[in-house]
């Protein structure tokens, strides 16, 4: 079965943020590294997918690298950076374990991706590779998923919708799952049926994350070595009012 991370275009066009939603997630992460004195520096992108995030930055003055698991994503990184007139080092890499050639001033993970990391030795393992990646006092900005509603016990199909994208359409449902309490996990699939002119593309992408608190994950911070959490912030403003927010940044050091 495939993936839709295998059409890195109908991923952009269906699953990626909004570029009115990626812009002013950038503007908060640029004012969070001017208040660190970093005005043109460099950041590295993790499970980085087309790199919304780092062209973005990368039209801003900064020198970007992302890295992620499929390929196709990076092909497609690489045609987002030359529609947008940039440059950016990309590599095929596990954000688990990964090791960065030169030190970075930051690293982003966008798109609520972290709760897939859901072992804490892989935890572990990642914040060692992070904090090798980054120069000292460099910041950690990561996008962290307000799952308000614990572990999931039904089964349950939602969010069916229909998408137009170039030269087709792509009809959307989710599948959730029971989660595991003991483990402290939820269990969701996302499919879709790609209609591009007389093809048709079936796709299934399954994920099983974590379900953190934010005070779970100050614990979890502490919990680790050379880390400090800075606060967790609005992503639309960066301000510290984030109750009703679906989601927002953990910005560690």
């Amino acid at each position: 079965m495939k993936s839709l991370y295998d059409f890195p275009e109908i991923y952009d066009q269906t699953l990626c943020h909004d570029p009115e939603v990626v812009a002013q997630e950038v503007d908060s992460i640029v004012e969070l590294l001017l208040r660190e004195g970093i005005e043109s520096g460099s950041v590295l992108e993790l499970a980085c997918g087309t790199c919304a995030h780092a062209v973005e930055l990368a039209t801003r003055g900064f020198i970007c690298s992302g890295i992620d698991l499929s390929p196709p994503m990076l092909e497609g990184a690489k045609a987002r950076a030359m529609r947008a007139g940039v440059e950016l080092e990309l590599r095929l890499g596990n954000v688990i374990d990964f090791e960065w050639t030169d030190t970075v001033d930051a690293v982003i993970f966008m798109s609520e991706t972290f709760p897939l990391i859901i072992e804490y030795d892989d935890l572990s393992s990642h914040f060692a590779a992070v904090r090798r990646a980054l120069r000292p006092g460099g910041l950690y900005i990561v996008d962290i998923d307000a799952h308000r509603h614990g572990v999931g016990d039904q089964h349950a199909i939602w969010g069916e919708r229909t998408v137009v994208v170039d030269g087709g359409e792509v009809e959307i449902w989710y599948e959730n799952f029971p989660g595991d309490w003991v483990q402290g996990t939820g269990r969701m699939k996302m499919h879709c049926r790609i209609k591009l002119s007389e093809e048709i593309f079936e796709t299934q992408d399954e994920w099983v994350y974590r379900v953190d608190s934010l005070w779970n994950l100050r614990v979890l911070i502490r919990s680790l070595d050379d880390w400090t959490v800075k606060g967790f912030y609005s992503w639309r403003d960066l301000s510290a009012d984030i109750q009703d927010e679906q989601h927002c940044f953990m910005v560690l050091k």
